[in-house]
């Protein structure tokens, strides 16, 4: 009779895959494929509930090699269900779940050997080399944290300092751009005043034109100051796009007002109001006034009555005009135009008391623009240091001292550039333009490990692809370093960046890879 037991104890041991363990003298159910902390769910005593509580089987259908779970919780150590996983101890080194499919497939998946138990496949069991394997390189990655660490706590300190120095720097440049609204106002009136001053002393010097008919209410001679400003916007606006912009205004010597042959940036925005451009309404109600003054004076419309008369004579007499002269009238101004040269207009010589006034409307109006410059700067200054302040640069502030630093990695055809926070771009080693392969957008790491990717978007456009964009995946390291640059989809740009800002002890993900 004893014996019978025991042969049912094997029996049961093979065919239901149930192993007998002894845990404080009393004999506890094993079974095949699940850990130990699983067993309350796999009792022996009453019938198996699937574990997505689908279906009520027979204890002895466990492990039967036939799946009737639709979950596959019934044969955890049996290849029958495909979505069903089969857990393997490694004692000695780190447990893991495979899929229950790769159960008894002639493939040494667990180094216990426990997932090949009846495929006639002889595997070692290596758990104990593997581990030891595995806790060197632990201890290895510990140190490397430790030390990182240290780092990263200094550029945590740095960190906060710089949120500190930027948000006095703010103060301070709010109170300094409120100082210099005002003595932009004050400058504006100034040139205001020298304007009127020096339009009053030129109107002597203006051709005398047809007399209109005055408008009632001056509404008229509005309008026609806006006809003009408006037929003079569209001969700058080159392009038909409906605003006046910085590169159109280049293209005109009308605009340097240092005479330098040079028109810069600076000189052109000068005439936009500081801007990069204007449309057309904003150009009529105030830019307009600016120009005007610049233009006149370049076409030469403003000269004595004695210059006027003398430019006016000439030596060559009508009565001696040759056939070919008469001809040459009677073709089109268009034609004429291209077969004569215009005589250089001689310059304007204004009298002492008027040039006096033109120099200080000058000095008004450059005094003027220093002062709208330096408004801009400070609220270009501003901005900046307020995104700054806005940008997420971790949880203590850790990123911020890498904001604006750039890294390169070369391989053999290219060099690599990540400026952090900024753009990443790649450049031939053969010559050529940098190009951009993205600029900063966000972080883009999982919830728990967010500041592990960075993404930069909106890079030059593929031939007939899309945007160029990157991922930058960063991992603990001890100095700050662009490690490797690949290309895994057409477009597509994957960096790793090292960084000790990344060695953070307290979030250590589990290392879950298995080296089998």
């Amino acid at each position: 009779m004893n014996n019978y037991a025991v042969y049912l104890v094997i029996f049961l041991s093979v065919d239901l895959s149930i192993l007998l363990g002894h845990v404080a003298g009393s004999k506890v159910l094993q079974i095949r494929g699940i850990p130990v902390a699983k067993n309350s769910l796999y009792s022996a005593d009453r019938d198996f509930q699937c574990l997505d509580g689908s279906l009520l089987i027979p204890f002895a259908q466990v492990n039967d090699d036939y799946c009737d779970c639709a979950d596959g919780s019934d044969e955890p150590g049996t290849p029958a269900c495909t979505n069903g996983s089969f857990y393997c101890e490694n004692s000695g080194h780190k447990p893991r779940y495979i899929p229950s499919t790769w159960v008894n497939d002639g493939v040494c998946d667990c180094c216990d050997a426990s997932d090949e138990y009846s495929s006639g496949m002889e595997c070692p069991n290596n758990c104990n080399d593997l581990g030891r394997e595995a806790r060197l390189e632990q201890q290895k990655a510990e140190e490397l944290i430790r030390e990182g660490n240290k780092i990263r706590v200094e550029m945590i300190a740095k960190g906060k300092q710089l949120k500190t120095d930027y948000q006095s720097r703010l103060i301070k440049l709010r109170a300094d751009y409120e100082e210099a609204e005002l003595m932009k106002k004050e400058k504006e009136l100034l040139k205001s005043q020298a304007e009127e001053r020096e339009n009053a002393a030129l109107e002597k010097y203006k051709p005398a034109e047809p007399e209109q008919p005055a408008a009632e209410d001056g509404e008229e001679e509005e309008e026609l100051q806006e006809y003009d400003a408006e037929d003079y916007f569209k001969v700058l606006d080159s392009d038909n796009s409906g605003t006046i912009s910085v590169a159109e205004l280049q293209t005109r010597v009308t605009f340097d007002k240092d005479r330098d042959g040079v028109i810069t940036e600076e000189e052109a925005m000068f005439f936009l109001n500081n801007k990069k451009e204007i449309g057309v309404q904003e150009f009529v109600e105030s830019a307009w006034s600016t120009i005007k003054p610049f233009l006149m004076l370049e076409q030469g419309v403003f000269k004595s009555a004695d210059q006027k008369e003398g430019y006016e004579e000439d030596d060559h007499d009508p009565e001696e005009q040759t056939e070919q002269d008469k001809e040459e009238d009677d073709g089109t101004e268009e034609e004429a135009g291209d077969a004569q040269e215009k005589p250089e207009e001689p310059p304007v010589q204004y009298d002492e008391e008027t040039q006096v006034l033109i120099d200080e409307a000058t000095q008004a109006r450059e005094n003027f623009q220093a002062a709208e410059k330096s408004v801009s700067e400070l609220l270009t200054e501003i901005r900046k240091l307020e995104e700054k302040l806005d940008r997420d640069y971790g949880v203590d502030q850790e990123f911020a001292p890498l904001d604006g630093e750039c890294f390169e990695y070369e391989d053999l055809e290219y060099v690599y550039t990540l400026c952090l926070f900024s753009k990443a771009t790649q450049r031939s080693k053969s010559g050529g333009s940098d190009i951009i392969l993205g600029h900063w957008y966000d972080w883009s790491g999982s919830e728990s490990e967010k500041y592990s990717k960075m993404k930069y978007d909106r890079g030059l456009t593929c031939w007939n692809g899309p945007a160029r964009s990157t991922m930058v995946s960063l991992v603990c390291g001890k100095e700050n370093k662009l490690i490797s640059v690949t290309e895994p989809s057409r477009c597509e740009y994957a960096m790793e960046f090292s960084t000790p800002t990344l060695c953070n002890p307290g979030m250590v993900a589990t290392d879950t890879h298995d080296e089998l």
